[in-house]
């Protein structure tokens, strides 16, 4: 702005400026038209507590429908994996159910064959204990000839081969009065356990071996019939 100073009569013929027409308009200037929105710093405290309040209330809200999403979905993956591992066993536990019936099918079967085992084994070691008898004790065969000649007592005479190592004692074994019957022939090619008896009815042979076989086939048999 541009000023002049006025000096003696001259200033007193200045006319003084005044403003009061310009407040109204610069009042006019500071009220906001009509329709537009407060500033935030014209917004009254009760609304903005409002607002506040249902925005927590919104998150809450959100909180519990995604608590709500997780536990639905933990239910339904742990329905999933039930449904997938019961798929996964169903096979095995149909394969054992069959093993189990063929195993229960085979017990007869295998019962029969561990009776039959057991059988040859205890067959076995009477075998041995005999022949082990029969090397350290020369009158081991003399039981089995006192059996024998007692069924032979009709006979008019028979012929009896054994190994030299028990002809001497059988002979000693015989019933009184059968030695003219009896021909005992030693053979040492013959083994330990033999017993051999040949008359007019036939042949017997009584032979360790010969009689622990006539018992394996008996005991088979009988478990065959079972």
């Amino acid at each position: 702005m541009l000023s002049k100073v006025m000096k003696g009569d001259r200033a007193a013929r200045v006319a003084v400026m005044t403003f009061g027409e310009a407040v109204p308009a610069i009042n006019e200037l500071r009220r906001p038209p009509s329709g537009a929105q407060p500033s935030s710093g014209d917004v009254d405290h009760g609304g903005r507590g409002e607002d506040q309040a249902e925005l927590v209330a919104k998150i809450r809200t959100l909180e519990a429908s995604l608590a709500a999403a997780k536990r639905e979905a933990f239910e339904a993956g742990r329905q999933q994996g039930e449904q997938e591992a019961r798929a996964a066993v169903a096979p095995v536990l149909e394969r054992l159910k069959t093993s189990i019936a063929e195993v229960v099918n085979m017990r007869p079967d295998l019962r029969r064959r561990a009776e039959k085992d057991a059988v040859e084994l205890s067959l076995q070691i009477a075998q041995r204990i005999l022949h082990r008898e029969l090397s350290i004790d020369g009158n081991a065969l003399n039981a089995l000839a006192r059996v024998v000649f007692d069924r032979l007592t009709r006979t008019e005479s028979w012929h009896l081969t054994v190994h030299p190592q028990f002809a001497e004692a059988i002979r000693g074994s015989l019933p009184a009065g059968s030695n003219r019957k009896v021909n005992i022939e030693a053979d040492p090619a013959c083994a330990p356990g033999t017993f051999l008896v040949r008359c007019a009815d036939g042949a017997i042979d009584a032979s360790v071996d010969s009689q622990l076989a006539e018992i394996s086939r008996g005991l088979t048999d009988r478990l065959t019939q079972r």
